[in-house]
């Protein structure tokens, strides 16, 4: 996920962790919920939406 969002980005953009809770309030407000099939446990991201300022 890591070297998506570099790529994507251009330049290194880190990801960073939150506590658990405050993702479960984070999560209540989201915009939508993606389930996957991952069966892996902890596997979870929050990405922002926004708009991308053209460049130049």
């Amino acid at each position: 996920m890591q070297a998506e969002i570099d790529r994507a980005e251009g330049r290194p953009r880190p990801m960073i962790g939150i506590e658990r809770f405050a993702f479960y309030d984070l999560a209540r407000s989201s915009f939508a919920v993606i389930q996957t099939g991952e069966r892996r446990f902890y596997g979870c991201f929050m990405f922002r939406k926004g708009v991308i300022a053209p460049e130049g």
